[in-house]
């Protein structure tokens, strides 16, 4: 469980990382240009692997807590809203409503799994 509480916790505090990214700079600058191969490249690369190993130990986690608020399902709709996430926010062309719609889904998801596992651990 240690390392699904880890690797949860570094997903969230990318996602934020990101978020913060997206609206300060990204939207505010109107010279800001997208630099792939030093910002979107390097930083997609940090969250793609970590979600890839994220997912099994989640879904292993949930199949055996069977919690009522969280499926498999939206795991692996999540691993796919990091890679929106990891990529999209350094696009200005990527639209705000639906950009923080991703940020919060992926928050919420990974926000519940850190719940559920605190309340496993109260429980033992």
């Amino acid at each position: 469980m240690d390392t699904l509480k880890s690797l949860t916790e570094e997903l969230l505090a990318l996602t934020e990382e990101a978020e913060r990214y997206y609206i300060e700079v990204v939207k505010q600058d109107s010279t800001y240009e997208v630099d792939f191969h030093h910002q979107v490249k390097p930083f997609a690369d940090k969250v793609q692997p970590l979600a890839a190993e994220w997912l099994p130990i989640a879904k292993a986690f949930l199949v055996k807590t069977n919690p009522r608020d969280l499926h498999v399902s939206q795991l692996e709709q999540t691993v796919e809203n990091l890679d929106v996430v990891a990529i999209k926010s350094f696009y200005p062309s990527s639209g705000m409503k639906r950009q923080r719609e991703t940020f919060k889904s992926v928050r919420y998801v990974l926000s519940g799994l850190l719940a559920e596992m605190e309340r496993v651990a109260s429980e033992q």
